[in-house]
Parts: C-alpha cells; sequence; structure tokens
C-alpha cells in the first residue's frame, strides 16, 4: 500500500524519485522519468524537482527500505569499517610462516582483502614453488572514515590547541 506522502505526488514524481535512487544522478532520473527535457534544462529542472520537500520524503523512504533490506545499518558499516582499520596482517598465516588457507580466514580479516594472486613458479617445465600475493585495502582510509564519524579531528571538534 502506497503512503500518504507518495500518493500525494504525480505519477512522474514518483518515477524520478525510483530512477534517481538506482544511480543518485539527478538528470539522467529526469529523463528516465519521462520529462521533457532540451539542453542544460534538464539539470535545472532535475535540481528543483530534487529540492521538492515531497520528493525527497519519498527519496529518503526508498534508501530506508534499501538499506534495512541490505542490512545497511549505522552499526554494520563502523564494523565493517572497524575490521579493515583494525585488521592485522599476522591474521593471514600460520604460525610457521605459511599462509593460511581462505576457509580459515575469520570474517573480519577475509574483509580485510582487497585481492589475492596465486601462481606458480616455473623451472625448466617443472612447478617449484607457488607465489601468493595478498592486498589489503587502504586501512588508513578507513581509519580516517573512523576518525571523522568518532569526531576526533581537532578541527572538526572545534577543539584549541593545548
Amino acid at each position: 500500500m502506497r503512503s500518504v506522502r507518495q500518493a500525494q505526488l504525480t505519477l512522474k514524481q514518483q518515477r524520478f524519485a525510483n530512477e534517481y535512487c538506482i544511480d543518485l544522478n539527478a538528470t539522467a532520473a529526469y529523463v528516465r522519468a519521462g520529462y521533457n527535457a532540451r539542453g542544460n534544462a534538464a539539470e535545472a529542472c532535475a535540481s528543483r524537482l530534487l529540492s521538492n520537500a515531497k520528493v525527497q520524503q519519498a527519496i529518503q523512504e526508498k534508501e530506508k527500505i534499501a538499506a534495512s533490506r541490505l542490512e545497511a545499518s549505522t552499526e554494520n558499516v563502523l564494523r565493517a569499517t572497524s575490521a579493515l582499520a583494525f585488521s592485522d596482517i599476522r591474521r593471514l598465516f600460520n604460525v610457521d610462516g605459511s599462509p593460511k588457507s581462505i576457509h580459515e580466514l575469520d570474517d573480519a580479516t577475509a574483509a580485510a582483502i582487497s585481492s589475492i594472486e596465486v601462481g606458480q613458479m616455473m623451472s625448466e617445465g617443472k612447478v617449484i614453488g607457488r607465489v601468493c600475493k595478498i592486498k589489503l585495502w587502504d586501512k588508513n582510509s578507513a581509519q580516517e572514515r573512523l576518525f571523522k564519524h568518532l569526531g576526533l579531528f581537532r578541527k572538526e571538534n572545534n577543539l584549541s590547541p593545548q
């Protein structure tokens, strides 16, 4: 059942809200919703439509529904960011220094991995060893996002140096 707020929108406004949620491109959503546009008019009209309170409310409702389907809560996003920020490369290896099998990694360690390349070292047509290259996501960027979220930057906290 449609909410009362969505019922107040025209059909094209509803379609615009749906299309905007796809790629967050207001101009493209404006055109895909069926509005006529020429030149820069689509951009200007899309911007005006995007500032409409009813349209904004419809978009926010759709984003909440999508976030709940994806379980994209603040807690889950912070948990994933923390897994990257506090990742420890030692968790990738056994005590003897050999890499752990992928199924042996805990969820946080596996989430910190950006890519894995496995290759073989050959000599005279025979395999003489394996090479495993593991690349992790950028830990500094994850830490910076957490710092911002927690308000730990002096500039953001408006703290004066002591």
